[in-house]
């Protein structure tokens, strides 16, 4: 779904595109673009020579490139260069899905779920929202159990919430009613606390933007669930 080669490309392109914007004495930028191309490298090396990774070092080299990818958008907002966190945001989806594939444990997916955030603003097509629904899901069971647990949920920003919620909505808007089934339960077993409130604001987007019957009915059916009894 998210491509090794075009991750390449966005940092190729962006080393050139920074080196015409920015004072090339400023070296850390770069070389953070470096060890990122220097990630791909070993991550690709290792797939084609079929070389057998463990699940802890999935999960190692995968967190050291989430952390790179978190100080090169940091540096780039300080940059007020927005496109081009943007853009970074989304190699972040490439090494989360190799994360996945190799069965390795996604213990920081901030830049993750920004860069699904921004992409589900971008697809409209419902075959393709159904299958972002579905990454978004395999992201959320290769969480850490410290993800998993929120132990911070009162923080409504926190993206364990944002990647739950977004999946619920990306859900909806593919109108797929099996896919609604999968993901609805899992939100409410995910963020019981958040759940409610979702089929809430569900309830009055089904009006608001006139959505099929069945949806409705699916979303109704959640919401009565999720909404506590009235107190006589």
């Amino acid at each position: 779904m998210f491509e090794s080669a075009e991750a390449r490309k966005i940092l190729s392109t962006l080393k050139t595109n920074l080196e015409r914007k920015i004072d090339h004495a400023d070296t850390e930028v770069f070389n953070i673009i470096g060890a990122l191309l220097q990630l791909f490298d070993i991550a690709e090396a290792a797939d084609k020579q079929d070389q057998v990774f463990t699940s802890d070092e999935i999960t190692d080299i995968g967190e050291q490139g989430l952390a790179l990818i978190d100080d090169l958008i940091s540096k780039l907002a300080l940059l007020q260069l927005e496109s081009e966190k943007q853009q970074v945001e989304q190699i972040a989806l490439v090494i989360a899905q190799w994360i996945i594939a190799h069965r390795g444990t996604l213990t920081n997916i901030q830049s993750v779920v920004n860069g699904l955030a921004y992409l589900s603003n971008a697809v409209h097509d419902k075959a393709a929202l159904s299958q972002l629904a579905m990454f978004m899901g395999q992201a959320a069971h290769a969480c850490s159990d410290v993800i998993r647990h929120d132990l911070e949920n009162t923080n409504p920003m926190r993206p364990w919430r944002i990647l739950n919620i977004n999946r619920g909505i990306i859900a909806t808007r593919s109108h797929d009613l099996e896919l609604m089934s999968t993901v609805f339960p899992e939100l409410i077993q995910a963020i019981p606390m958040d759940a409610p409130g979702f089929f809430k604001e569900g309830m009055s987007e089904m009006v608001r933007l006139d959505y099929p019957e069945p949806v409705r009915e699916l979303m109704q059916e959640f919401f009565d669930r999720t909404q506590a009894p009235a107190v006589h």
